[in-house]
């Protein structure tokens, strides 16, 4: 097998299993790992070395880098001034402890497959992306209704029983907040009528009709709705006007949006989606979440309870509070307030500065003269963070993967073949 062809298949591969569950995704990377490293060791110091000749690359892995110097400094702090409520401390094992931070570096290792391959083979990889997407969404349909492969109930779907669609991902919440990214990649290229083609001969290669994008994007939008995700049903409305609203204009910009707006209001008035918005399920527990990563940062202000160790401490601080009485404790269930406690004010200020970065990296690939969905991935951004005002999804290893690979796309549109010539030449 010629190297190029391992190298389309293992990228296929894990392009595909990142929408899957996360044994799929570390078979996926370990996959890529061994073709992309272990096979032209050498070649790969040379390809890095090439990739941090550019501006915008070397731009990410500063940002990666302040984030990660950031939460191991949290870490740091928390080993040696360990936090505790109720006579329990935080135990910091630090080697493991900051194994996940690897996520931020990985994108860096796929745009460099990525500028390997032809814009015919990058085509067959983002085909792969896409078929593992409709893949999924038509599976969604169906275990809304049977509840397989995972069923989860919805709470209040009685005596009809209905099941959140969670796919293979074990949670409804990871789904709302991975398959958002393919989502509005195949409407956006739905709308530009997507053709890869070859750098040197010009040759179109068609991926696939228009007509079935759009139709990948409604399946894959109801998908997505049958989560019931109570903040996906805010967050992918608001993602999807502002598309719109960007992608339309004059008359049937508005014309477009108002009838959005119509079908929109008319779903949220069935029986069964107010009963699911009126759920007090998780609220209380929330605030009282919020209150105890406050707590944290008022004791440690700079670097908080030390990175994903205010999880834990949450049920020491909680549980000191309730004079015996079981409690509910994990993560904060917002990002921001997650890394506030968790990181403090260091660290939350240097994830905000990453993940306006990961915005600009998406702008920046505007110019990228092929296949582009640059506009639906900002959007997918602004509902990834909206997602994130009521659940840590950043840090989920789900989800991290997902990110990783639409950040490897945006490094690659970021700079044109023109610049990366001249980056590579001096």
């Amino acid at each position: 097998m010629k190297y190029s062809t391992a190298l389309v298949a293992a990228l296929s591969a894990y392009a595909l299993f990142s929408l899957f569950s996360m044994a799929a995704m570390s078979i996926g990377a370990a996959a890529l790992i061994i073709v992309l490293v272990m096979i032209k060791t050498k070649q790969i110091r040379k390809d890095l070395q090439s990739e941090l000749n550019s501006a915008v690359t070397r731009r990410y892995l500063q940002l990666s880098m302040i984030l990660a110097l950031t939460c191991i400094l949290s870490l740091l702090v928390a080993k040696f001034w360990p936090l505790g409520f109720g006579g329990h401390f935080v135990e910091v094992r630090f080697f493991r402890d900051i194994a996940k931070l690897w996520y931020l570096f990985w994108p860096i290792l796929l745009v460099i497959g990525l500028r390997k391959l032809s814009r015919q083979e990058q085509g067959i990889v983002l085909k792969s992306w896409l078929t593992g997407f409709a893949l999924l969404s038509v599976i969604g349909l169906f275990q809304y209704f049977t509840g397989w492969p995972r069923p989860q109930v919805i709470p209040g779907s009685e005596p009809d029983v209905r099941y959140h669609v969670t796919l293979f991902l074990g949670h409804h919440l990871s789904v709302a907040s991975i398959l958002i990214f393919p989502f509005f990649a195949v409407m956006d290229l739905a709308f530009d009528g997507f053709a890869a083609r070859d750098g040197l001969t010009r040759r179109s290669v068609p991926l696939f009709p228009k007509g079935i994008l759009a139709l990948i994007g409604l399946i894959g939008l109801v998908a997505l709705f049958l989560t019931y995700s109570r903040m996906l049903w805010i967050a992918l409305p608001v993602g999807l006007f502002v598309w719109l609203g960007w992608r339309l204009t004059g008359r049937a910009r508005w014309v477009t949006i108002i009838l959005c707006a119509l079908i929109l209001g008319g779903a949220v008035q069935l029986p069964s989606i107010q009963t699911r918005i009126r759920a007090g399920i998780g609220i209380t527990e929330r605030f009282e979440l919020w209150k105890a990563n406050t707590e944290f940062l008022k004791i440690r202000p700079l670097t908080g309870a030390g990175w994903r160790h205010n999880e834990e401490l949450a049920g020491f601080y909680l549980s000191s509070k309730s004079s015996g009485a079981r409690v509910f404790s994990g993560h904060a269930h917002n990002n921001f307030i997650d890394m506030l406690g968790g990181t403090g004010i260091l660290g939350t200020l240097a994830w905000i500065a990453w993940c306006l970065g990961a915005v600009w990296l998406a702008f920046a690939g505007r110019h990228y003269r092929f296949q582009s969905f640059w506009r639906g991935l900002v959007c997918a951004w602004l509902v990834f963070h909206l997602n994130g005002l009521t659940q840590v999804n950043f840090w989920e290893a789900k989800v991290q993967h997902q990110l990783a690979w639409v950040l490897a796309w945006s490094l690659l549109w970021a700079t044109s073949d023109r610049e990366r010539v001249e980056e590579t030449r001096a």
